[in-house]
């Protein structure tokens, strides 16, 4: 069931990165290091039950096996707050570099076992990548708290990068008061029903990976049977950003 989960939740990963390569088009793609930006997106399960659906199951069975080796009742499921989210990005551009921030939230059931309570707990995950004075800095905090620190590299900037797969935002809006191009609906599918990225003067806005910063979108996770939807949480574009704060995070 450990297995399960964790098989799921790179599945969620996978289909919330559906859709991200755009056609090459100069004239429609602000680059990552000529304007500043500070955006930070979210993306909530639309049904908490679907979403706990996996889980639960999990911590049945693991009640039931307690209950066959005469052990008490385990502590309850853990609860998920009404403002659960499973993914928090950031996305900051200086003019001179960028970072990218990604952090996702799961119900853990890796120390679930019948001996020890069936424990679960909300944990988190998180990959950073910077780009500034010439290099990429990355790390990535695992489900269990180890920490990964990846060695510098060139930063090679490469305009056709993600231009990949033939979709391109093209369908212009207004989306709570935000300007978005959005892939038409010709586009869509079953599993990915909506998807908008943020729009500029200078055109489709991508973060420091060349990848459209998506605001808007609603995407099926088949293994949940369940709807998530990724939202913005604010959105400054044009407003300084101090170079200083183009850094990886003290991951703890």
């Amino acid at each position: 069931m450990v297995m399960m989960l964790e098989r799921a939740a790179r599945r969620v990963g996978a289909a919330l990165a559906m859709f991200t390569a755009l056609a090459a088009c100069d004239r429609q793609t602000a680059g990552a290091t000529g304007q500043s930006y500070e955006i930070v997106t979210q993306v909530r399960p639309e049904s908490l039950e679907a979403y706990m659906k996996i889980p639960r199951k999990a911590y049945d069975v693991c009640a039931l096996a307690r209950e066959a080796l005469k052990l008490p009742p385990p502590p309850p499921l853990v609860v998920l707050p009404a403002d659960f989210v499973i993914k928090r990005s950031t996305y900051l551009g200086s003019g001179k570099g960028y970072l990218i921030r990604h952090e996702e939230f799961v119900v853990d059931i890796n120390d679930m076992a019948p001996e020890t309570g069936c424990k679960t707990r909300i944990g988190s995950t998180l990959e950073e990548s910077v780009g500034r004075d010439g290099k990429i800095y990355a790390q990535r905090r695992a489900l269990d708290g180890q920490i990964e620190v990846d060695e510098p590299t060139p930063l090679l900037q490469d305009p056709t990068n993600g231009a990949s797969k033939g979709v391109s935002y093209t369908e212009k809006r207004m989306v709570g008061g935000m300007a978005v191009r959005c892939v038409p609906a010709a586009l869509l599918n079953a599993q990915v029903m909506d998807r908008c990225a943020a729009d500029t003067n200078a055109g489709l806005l991508r973060d420091g990976a060349n990848d459209p910063i998506v605001l808007h979108a609603r995407d099926v996770i088949p293994v949940f049977d369940m709807v998530v939807r990724t939202e913005p949480v604010s959105v400054q574009v044009g407003k300084p950003v101090p170079q200083e704060r183009i850094v990886l995070s003290k991951a703890k």
